[in-house]
């Protein structure tokens, strides 16, 4: 496998990468990574602490767009017309950069944290602090980083491979043709080091410039996600998936008892994303996020730019919110008022001696292609699409691609509907359930008149649903949607009644046309595929082509899935 290794330059300016700083007084002197393993191994803490930094870069390579192209686009969740990853590309996935990407910066990931692992033991303990239980603790707190990160990259790989290769050494050959592990081996191991994480990692750092780094909270919190994963395929098995389930509470009751001292749900939806403070940037409903500064001119990331049209702000377009999902908020959510992008007035019109160029989308699918005016003042354009504002772009009119925005990975409100879930398998629609869901619905609302009601969820399955809806509403283009419709069974559901949307908004496009008699916009959902099964080997990547061609034992990775 040519991509475990040992090898790869990493300079303290790349630590930096993804806003993952080490709060420590010296500047660390460049570092080539390759030169902190084999014969000379590790010789001070500077090396230690630098081989801990280089574990966080790439996960701007995952973050920075893969993570929507493969966890969003693929599903209702994210929309940009024609992409491999929007349809389901079976013949170009295996050659896609990203679903490459995400192989790469993962198996990174892991052979830096397994360097670590190795080599940070051996170092004295007088390299750290003259007090050897001082020392002790710092050199438990970089190896827990390690663990939790490594811990990070295999559970990421296998919710986007199903199986891969399992190396937990240094001393595997580059060229390794290593078969895929077991799932049962690769989670073991996945708990196993999050556990290890979670036992040394603190609650929360004191300085801004850990505020990356993972916490015991955030390990709590990759544990009930992870044994929700176990329990929701035993479910799917038709096996007693019970006792998984009651495992994922516990470790979310641990993140949730933390509420109120290290994590809040922010008073608004606009306060996690907001990238212009201080406050909102640090806020403290964030469990564990990528950040980027552009303070730091190596690390910052372009994801601001991503999200958004260039006539609205100069972006570049590459993710959108499908109108489907646009349609099911209710105008009054702020995730919609406040955080979607459906109307705009083209930036560039500064002249006011020329028609204004206005873009809105249509309010529902029976108005798609009528959207549209033409008058000395204005001219009106249907936008084929709304936007997300979570990654606002800050520098509009300018070069500076770097801005601020962090991109969570895990958050209070997640963990709030994930007991909302657990507590559902586990004894159906309950009060303390609904309740759950409803926090994040009165700050959405600013009220409780949109409350769910118990009454209206009369088995799991119905109130499954209405959860599986929410987390859409809230965590859309948070990379988290493949793996929530797979884990709850309604990945086939929701991705024909995603395709049915369209074909339904490209029938009234027809009927609106000028000449509906030969007007046809078909292709707008024929594109799709129309045979998917509930076990479908699509809800998962294929191992990248490259991999496959030196390893053919890779091309089996999700066939598992499909039993």
């Amino acid at each position: 496998m040519k991509n475990i290794i040992k090898t790869g330059c990493i300079c303290a300016c790349v630590f930096l990468s993804a806003g993952m700083l080490f709060s420590c007084n010296d500047t660390l002197d460049e570092v080539v990574y390759s030169e902190l393993t084999g014969d000379n191994a590790f010789t001070s803490k500077d090396d230690a602490v630098a081989a801990i930094n280089g574990m966080y870069q790439p996960l701007r390579s995952l973050t920075a767009r893969s993570i929507f192209y493969l966890n969003d686009m693929t599903t209702d969740a994210c929309f940009r017309k024609e992409m491999d990853t929007e349809l389901l590309n079976e013949s170009k996935l295996p050659g896609n950069q990203d679903v490459g990407r995400w192989w790469d910066s993962c198996y990174k990931i892991i052979s830096r944290a397994n360097i670590a692992l190795e080599e940070i033991p051996k170092l004295e303990n007088s390299l750290f602090d003259d007090d050897d239980a001082k020392a002790q603790a710092e050199k438990d707190q970089l190896l827990a980083q390690a663990y939790f990160m490594r811990a990070f990259a295999y559970y990421q790989l296998t919710d986007m491979y199903y199986t891969v290769p399992l190396v937990t050494d240094t001393e595997t050959p580059v060229d390794a043709a290593l078969p895929p592990a077991s799932l049962d081996e690769l989670e073991t191991q996945i708990a196993q080091d999050f556990t290890a994480a979670k036992g040394a990692l603190p609650p929360s750092y004191a300085d801004k410039l850990d505020a990356g780094r993972p916490t015991s909270g955030a390990a709590a919190g990759f544990l009930c996600r992870l044994y929700m994963r176990m329990a929701g395929r035993t479910r799917l098995a038709g096996g007693d998936d019970a006792t998984l389930w009651r495992t994922a509470l516990g470790y979310v009751n641990e993140v949730l008892a933390a509420e109120g001292s290290v994590y809040s749900l922010q008073p608004k939806i606009w306060d996690v994303f907001n990238p212009e403070t201080d406050e909102t940037l640090y806020n403290n409903e964030l469990i564990f996020a990528v950040r980027s500064s552009k303070e730091i001119s190596s690390g910052s990331s372009d994801i601001g730019m991503n999200h958004t049209p260039w006539e609205y702000d100069m972006g570049w377009n590459l993710f959108s919110v499908p109108l489907q999902l646009a349609w099911q908020y209710e105008v009054d959510d702020e995730r919609y008022s406040e955080m979607l992008v459906t109307e705009f007035r083209n930036v560039y019109d500064t002249d006011e001696t020329v028609p204004q160029h206005l873009f809105r989308i249509p309010v529902s699918a029976e108005e798609c292609g009528k959207v549209y005016e033409d008058t000395p003042a204005r001219v009106m354009n249907e936008l084929g699409a709304a936007y997300t504002k979570k990654y606002k772009y800050t520098h509009p009119g300018t070069y500076n691609y770097n801005t601020k925005n962090n991109m969570p990975i895990m958050r209070l409100a997640d963990m709030i509907l994930c007991k909302a879930e657990i507590l559902n398998e586990l004894n159906g629609p309950t009060q303390e359930a609904v309740d759950l869901i409803n926090r994040i619905r009165e700050r959405a609302f600013q009220n409780d008149l949109h409350n769910l009601r118990l009454a209206d969820y009369g088995d799991k399955t119905a109130l499954r649903n209405a959860i599986c809806d929410e987390r859409l509403l809230e965590l859309h283009t948070e990379g988290v949607r493949r793996p929530d419709l797979i884990r709850m069974g309604l990945w086939k559901d929701r991705m024909e009644k995603y395709i049915g949307g369209i074909k339904l908004a490209s029938e009234w496009k027809e009927k609106n046309a000028k000449d509906p008699s030969t007007a046809d916009f078909s292709s707008e959902w024929k594109v799709y595929p129309q045979d998917l099964t509930e076990n479908d080997i699509r809800r998962y990547m294929p191992a990248p082509k490259r991999e496959v061609d030196l390893n053919p034992a890779l091309a089996g990775c999700r066939s598992f899935a499909a039993n």
